[in-house]
C-alpha cells in the first residue's frame, strides 16, 4: 500500500472558507510547496510504517490511498477522506499513522465492525473506535519511534478532547494487547 499526497485549490478552498479564513492565490503556492515537503518526508519510512500497521493489527490495507492536504479545517486530520491539514512536519507522520490505523479498520470492517460495537456499551461510538486505534498507534510509534516518542505524542493528545477520554482507558489494557486487533477483541471483554 503507498499514499499518494494530492493538493486540490479546491478542496483546501472550501475547508478554508469553512474554517472562516481567507484563501489567497499564495496559499497555493504553498501548499503546493507542503505537499512536496510532506510527501519526501512520508516516503522515507513509508513501507516501514506500513508494514510495521498491519503486522501489529495483523490486518491488510485495500489498496493504495490518497491523502489530501490543505492548510485549515477544523481537526487535525480527518480518515475520509484521508485529508491531513498543514501540520509540522514531524508530527505528520504520527497523525498520519493514527488516520491510516482509522483506514485499516474500515478496509477491514466485516472483521472488526461487530467486535468494536460490543465494547464498552455505555460509550459513544467514537470511544468505541478509538480505542482499537489507539491500541495499535502506541504499539506501532514505540516499536518503530520508540517510547519517548509516543510519551510526546500521548502530552499532545491528552488536551485533545475525546482522546484525552480514550487514552487513559488504553493504557490500562495496553498490556494485553498482543499485536492482533481481532483476536484482542474477541478475548477481551471491553466494558
Amino acid at each position: 500500500m503507498k499514499i499518494e499526497f494530492i493538493y486540490s485549490p479546491i478542496y483546501d478552498n472550501l475547508l478554508t472558507e469553512m474554517s472562516k479564513k481567507e484563501f489567497t492565490e499564495s496559499q497555493i503556492k504553498e501548499m503546493s510547496f507542503y505537499k512536496e515537503e510532506i510527501e519526501a518526508i512520508w516516503k522515507k519510512d513509508e513501507k516501514k510504517i506500513i508494514s510495521e500497521i498491519e503486522k501489529v493489527a495483523k490486518l491488510k490495507f485495500k489498496d493504495n490511498k490518497k491523502c489530501h492536504v490543505v492548510k485549515h479545517m477544523k481537526y487535525t486530520a480527518l480518515s475520509q477522506p484521508l485529508t491531513i491539514k498543514k501540520l509540522h512536519l514531524q508530527r505528520a507522520n504520527s497523525v498520519l499513522i493514527h488516520e491510516l490505523i482509522h483506514v485499516l479498520l474500515e478496509d477491514n470492517k466485516d472483521k472488526v465492525e461487530k467486535l468494536i460495537a460490543k465494547t464498552y456499551p455505555e460509550d459513544s461510538v467514537e470511544f468505541k473506535i478509538h480505542v482499537p486505534v489507539l491500541l495499535i498507534t502506541r504499539r506501532v510509534v514505540e516499536n518503530l519511534y520508540g517510547e519517548n516518542e509516543f510519551k510526546t505524542i500521548l502530552d499532545k493528545e491528552m488536551h485533545i478532547d475525546l482522546l484525552n477520554a480514550v487514552w487513559p482507558e488504553v493504557n490500562e489494557i495496553y498490556n494485553k494487547f498482543n499485536n492482533n486487533i481481532v483476536n484482542f477483541l474477541k478475548k477481551n471483554n471491553l466494558k
